[in-house]
């Protein structure tokens, strides 16, 4: 609308025309006249200049005459006659008489100079003229004042002779010219200006008589245009022109604005770029839409369709257009429209679609029955939820629904609820119908049964907030909440029954207002009457009566404890003594839980009990305390001694262990070195006696055969006796490192696998008994800095536990001992495994326990994993723990550190 505004106020706005037209007019005639001027001035001042001259060169010639017959006087007289000619006439600058030689003999402005030589660019002036015969010269020439004067040069004679004498030179000024030409010219702009103003008004004069009807012309258009405008800015719309015959259509700003391209400099585009913008899927609509109106088919063209906006996202527009030029044959060629853009409107549709589908979507999943009652037409419909919540289908009842389905609903509801809902819908339509009507009834399922319907109902209102004839509601089935309500009342009434007929106790919930100012008992079973000596009314009616009973002391304490539990929300708990109306005092128990309610207020749920007996019994039970107290002296010093005895009975089990562990070492060693001492003993008897028999041989007669076999025998045993004996100090020296480990605590940097396979061999006498195979899986490279004796006794508990209490007697198995990944790098887990019988739950929590065995008596003291535990945790600073399923056998994991810590063991 913006170039509609510009064309009514730019170069079509015919309302300031006379104006302009005068203006254009009087501009035109200016300059016309100011031309011819220029040219008159021009002319004027070539003829003036001319003319000047030729009268410049007149006055010089005459002035020449009249100084060639004073020359005979002298020069003093020809100065003299210089002096009075340009005193006399105010136009004559100066005059100058130059001799043949070029010096200066008389000077009107210099009278008493003589002989004084020409400058050389005032001497080449002259200089033809001295030569001889020529022309007067003219020069124009600026005084050192300013002054411009016209100098006339030309040759004069005088003397007796009338010979040649020189140059004379005569400045006439020009000031007097330039003043009457500057006066003419004044005179003539002056001219022109009146003239001009007077063309000027006539010519507005006439333009203003003569353009009156194009004015009114021109402000009707203007006003038509402004009214069109403001028409298509209040609709928004934007105008497109197409022209058929050259495929090109003229739009304007709006129509750009609408899809976010501005328009570049022209607006004119391509119709092709029209339909390029349309949406794929809308293409067909709008070439269908297009060819049935240029096919005369449709007396206007309209369509709707999705172009993509600069941002991306479609926008929806609508095209209007007519044809408003058509060829002989009727055929367009030129058609015109407006483009709208009705985005907002396709979301709100599509909203409402969603919104109505999202309505009968939730009507059917909710089983919510939707109802509509005319007041006007008395016509009622139900959606097919209403009948399909009922058991019915709703297909029987599509043919009724353009009739009423009052009858219908009249008919489906309880004989006994059939008058009150009747009753109270009538009711609500007989209102001012401002709030909602509600009601419960009962209708017939197909089944049989009857369901309890809940009844929701609200009368439309129109945009002035006024009541239409409109009533829409809702039926749900709220069977199942008049089910839960049903027992939920039985639940009460059992509670009430129970709290009544609590012993010695009364229920209570006592309603602290919002911000716990107030007392107000909202429930109080009948276990009062007993408890307190109050009867249920006179305490709600006033719950003071409690408090009252109760001792000063513990009303302050409770009434602390109550603000405390009502800030946090805590369990409120408290002793208090009561003094009843009979006199009687009692000690009673109070606990509570705070809560608030949706309402915002807060209440304390709770139960009263009488503690008198217990009071009773606390303080004969002190009285007691205080006469046992020397008993219990005498029973503390008799269970310290037998204490003591105790643990010194468990150090010296703990002692026997250690011995016994000691024992199978021995054990071991005796049986390893066992084997290569008895073979050193066995081959050195018979080098014995095979030396006896060679020393025979050399008193008899030694032989070269026997001396050879003698020598070959002597090495071979030889050989046999140093590799025993090797074996041997190999085992006493492991043995030895092994011994020192089992009784000191040394600390020392090890290798895993290598103590391992000395425990291995130390235990591998026990283990030959059995079917039992052990196996050491730890890798070899895993250094420990930590307590190889205590370690080892802790392996070999676990290898001897599981020898004795894992596998039955001539039973087969395996003892695995191997590693698992540990949590961190600087721990290792050492795992113990067999597969045998496994530990019974049971056991599992107690296995760690002192003197706990299940073969206690017959080979097991109880104290092996005990101390496994106590070395573990304690010296070696690791844990322990066992995973074991009956009939799968146990894993005993020990989480060790590469380091061990610092031992304050060792020193306890």
């Amino acid at each position: 609308m913006k170039s509609l505004k510009t064309l009514s106020t730019g170069s079509l706005d015919f309302t300031t025309m006379d104006r302009r037209m005068a203006l254009a007019f009087g501009l035109l005639i200016f300059s016309l006249m100011l031309l011819v001027s220029l040219s008159i001035t021009w002319y004027v001042r070539t003829s003036m200049e001319r003319e000047q001259n030729r009268l410049a060169t007149l006055t010089t010639q005459l002035l020449s005459d009249a100084v060639s017959k004073v020359s005979f006087s002298g020069q003093y007289q020809v100065r003299l006659l210089l002096d009075k000619i340009t005193q006399e006439q105010s136009d004559i600058a100066y005059v100058r008489l130059v001799n043949t030689r070029g010096r200066v003999v008389a000077d009107s402005n210099m009278p008493e100079q003589v002989s004084t030589r020409l400058s050389p660019s005032q001497l080449a002036k002259i200089t033809p003229l001295l030569q001889g015969d020529s022309p007067p010269q003219i020069h124009l020439l600026t005084l050192p004042d300013g002054k411009q004067v016209r100098e006339v040069s030309l040759a004069y004679r005088g003397g007796f002779n009338n010979e040649f004498q020189g140059v004379m030179q005569v400045g006439i000024s020009e000031a007097n010219q330039g003043a009457t030409a500057r006066s003419g010219l004044l005179y003539l702009v002056g001219l022109l200006s009146v003239l001009l103003a007077a063309g000027m008004l006539i010519t507005l004069a006439i333009s203003r008589y003569f353009g009156r009807p194009v004015r009114q012309l021109a402000a009707d258009l203007a006003d038509e245009r402004r009214r069109l405008g403001e028409i298509l800015d209040a609709l928004g719309a934007g105008t497109w022109e197409w022209d058929i015959s050259k495929n090109q259509v003229r739009v304007n700003q709006r129509w750009a604005d609408i899809c976010g391209y501005p328009l570049a400099g022209s607006n004119i585009i391509a119709a092709n770029t029209i339909l390029s913008q349309c949406h794929p899927d809308d293409m067909q609509r709008f070439s269908q839409a297009l060819e049935a109106h240029l096919s005369r088919q449709t007396a206007s063209y309209l369509c709707e369709y999705r172009i993509p906006h600069q941002d991306g996202h479609p926008v929806w527009i609508l095209d209007i257009g007519q044809t408003v030029q058509s060829d002989a044959q009727g055929q367009p060629l030129r058609v015109v429209g407006a483009r709208f853009d009705i985005s907002d409107r396709h979301q709100a549709e599509e909203d409402f679609r969603r919104e109505n589908e999202r309505f009968h979507v939730l009507g059917r999943v909710s089983n919510t029955g939707v109802w509509e009652w005319d007041a006007k037409h008395g016509h009622l419909w139900c959606s097919p939820e209403y009948f399909s919540m009922l058991g019915r289908d709703p297909a029987a009842y599509d043919q009724l629904e353009t009739e009423n389905l009052e009858t219908v609903w009249i008919n489906l509801l309880h004989p006994d609820d059939r008058e009150e809902a009747s009753r109270r819908f009538a009711e609500y339509l007989s209102s001012d119908l401002s709030g909602m009507y509600e009601s419960e009834f009962r209708m017939a399922h197909a089944n049989g049964n009857w369901v309890w319907i809940w009844s929701r109902g609200s009368t439309l209102r129109d945009p002035q907030g006024r009541a239409t004839t409109l009533t829409i509601g809702t039926h749900i089935n709220v069977s199942s909440l008049k089910e839960i309500e049903r027992r939920l009342r039985e639940s009460q009434q059992r509670l009430q029954l129970i709290s009544n007929n609590i012993p010695d106790s009364m229920v209570f919930q006592v309603d602290c207002g919002p911000s716990g100012e107030q007392r107000q008992y909202t429930y109080i079973s009948e276990g009062i009457q007993h408890l307190r000596g109050l009867s249920v009314a006179d305490v709600k009616k006033d719950p003071s009566l409690l408090s009252r009973q109760l001792h000063p002391d513990d009303l302050a304490m409770i009434a602390r404890r109550e603000q405390l539990c009502l800030k946090n929300l805590s369990t409120f708990s408290a002793e208090a003594r009561a003094t009843l109306p009979d006199g009687s005092l009692r000690w009673i128990h109070i606990t509570s839980s705070p809560r608030r309610l949706d309402n915002g207020h807060l209440v304390f749920d709770g139960i009263t009990t009488d503690i008198t007996q217990r009071k009773l019994r606390e303080q004969e039970i002190e009285r007691l305390n205080a006469s046992l107290e020397q008993r219990v002296q005498e029973r503390t010093t008799a269970l310290r001694a037998t204490l003591d005895r105790l643990r010194h009975t468990q150090d010296e089990l703990l002692q026997n262990e250690k011995l016994a562990s000691l024992g199978a070492l021995v054990a071991g060693v005796s049986h390893e070195l066992n084997t290569p001492i008895g073979n050193a003993v066995t081959v050195a008897s018979t080098l014995i006696e095979t030396h006896r028999r060679f020393r025979t041989q050399t008193e008899t007669g030694l032989t070269r055969s026997a001396l050879a076999s003698y020598l070959d025998d002597v090495d071979e045993g030889s050989q046999i006796i140093e590799r025993n004996l090797s074996r041997a100090a190999e085992l006493i020296s492991g043995f030895k490192q092994l011994a020192a480990d089992q009784t000191s605590y040394q600390r020392r940097p090890f290798d895993l696998h290598t103590v391992v396979e000395e425990i291995i061999m130390a235990m591998q006498p026990a283990v030959r008994k059995t079917h039992i195979q052990l196996s050491n899986n730890i890798p070899a490279g895993l250094t420990l800095d930590s307590y190889p004796g205590p370690l080892g006794q802790v392996l070999m508990n676990l290898i001897n536990n599981a020898l004795i209490h894992a596998f039955q007697a001539q039973e087969s198995g395996s003892i695995q001992l191997g590693t698992t990944p540990a949590l961190d790098q600087d721990t290792i887990n050492l795992v113990v495994s067999d597969n045998g019988c496994g530990i019974p739950f049971a056991s599992q929590k107690r296995i760690f326990d002192p003197f706990f065995s299940t073969r206690l008596g017959q080979g097991g003291s109880g104290l092996g994993l005990h101390i496994t535990h106590t070395l573990v945790t304690g010296l070696l600073g690791g844990r322990i723990q066992v995973d074991s399923t009956p009939g799968q056998g146990s894993r005993f994991i020990l989480q060790l550190p590469l380091q061990a810590p610092q031992a304050e063991y060792i020193a306890n």
